[in-house]
């Protein structure tokens, strides 16, 4: 039972894996993400905080307003530690919006909770 488990598990990640920079995309028909998460080598150094727009989605959600005001500033905080990333902190990509986090309201936090596109789509990946 835990092969079956765990083969299943593995092909859920793997197809999630070639899809995701597409669910990342706001209007993946329209225009795809730029710059690409697949930039065609094994490295992934321009993954994570290193890239425009996954650094938006992986932001503390108390820090998503400086994100939006000064972009690559607050990628560089986060990079060196200066904007901490911990459990505590949720990321942006759980709140909906395009870019995610730009409903959150510091007064209402669980208005727009667990509805970020990005979210919607890889939970219809993984369980449709």
């Amino acid at each position: 039972m835990n092969g079956i488990i765990s083969a299943t598990r593995s092909d859920d990640s793997t197809r999630l894996k070639s899809q995701i920079g597409h669910y990342a995309a706001p209007l993946p028909a329209k225009e795809p993400l730029s710059p690409p998460v697949n930039n065609g080598t094994s490295s992934r150094s321009h993954l994570g905080v290193n890239h425009p727009v996954l650094a938006s989605f992986l932001c503390p959600i108390t820090a998503i307003k400086d994100y939006h005001q000064d972009p690559a500033e607050t990628r560089k905080k986060l990079a060196n530690g200066q904007i901490l990333m911990s459990a505590a902190d949720f990321p942006a990509y759980l709140w909906e919006g395009t870019p995610p986090g730009e409903s959150y309201d510091d007064d209402s936090m669980t208005d727009g909770l667990f509805k970020g596109y990005f979210l919607v789509r890889v939970s219809f990946q993984l369980f449709a």
